[in-house]
């Protein structure tokens, strides 16, 4: 920490962050002006936190993004944040099966006991599938109707499958090298 303020544009830097509501501290931590400092000068001005209109914290919200560093250092810590999450999530589910296997192999434990921790255990794995969601934002992306597959579900006739058996023989031949089969030797299922 310099402990001293260089610039104007470093005080208005952190009277903007103040009156947007951030910690003495937090402050500190990103401009590199001690705290003392900053109480200082934030006493001597009479900025306190949170004490700005709109207008004036979506400017400094503007600032802050277009501030490159301040953008990188943001991705990185949400990278972070987000590999921790899944790194638990994967740590939780592990343990969750050996405690699973190790509690199904005990036949000293009576049912309901096996029962409430089975419980328990569907309990965590539904939390750490929502905690992966919504590090990965799942839930935010649109489905894309078109790239949905359609089922449908018809019976077959006697002609269909006249027209499969056609099909199939002749993907045969082309990958058999020229072996040829018996009609007579295919069974019709009644």
């Amino acid at each position: 920490m310099t402990g001293k303020i260089k610039t104007a544009k470093e005080l208005k830097q952190a009277l903007i962050l103040r009156n947007g509501g951030y910690s003495v501290t937090a402050i500190a931590t990103r401009t590199g002006i001690s705290a003392s400092t900053l109480a200082r000068h934030f006493k001597k001005l009479g900025a306190a936190k949170g004490g700005l209109t709109d207008e004036v914290v979506a400017e400094a919200r503007q600032q802050l993004l277009n501030d490159a560093g301040f953008m990188s250092e943001l991705k990185h810590q949400i990278a972070a944040v987000i590999v921790d999450d899944l790194a638990h999530v994967t740590q939780l589910r592990e343990a969750m099966a050996l405690t699973l296997e190790a509690m199904m192999l005990d036949n000293t434990l009576p049912a309901h006991y096996k029962t409430r921790g089975i419980a328990a255990l569907a309990t965590t794995l539904r939390l750490t599938q929502e905690a992966a969601r919504k590090a990965l934002s799942i839930d935010n992306q649109p489905i894309e109707q078109e790239s949905l597959p359609q089922l449908i579900i018809s019976e077959l006739g006697t002609a269909d499958i006249e027209q499969m058996r056609r099909e199939q023989r002749e993907l045969e031949l082309e990958t058999s090298a020229g072996i040829i089969y018996d009609d007579d030797v295919i069974e019709t299922v009644d």
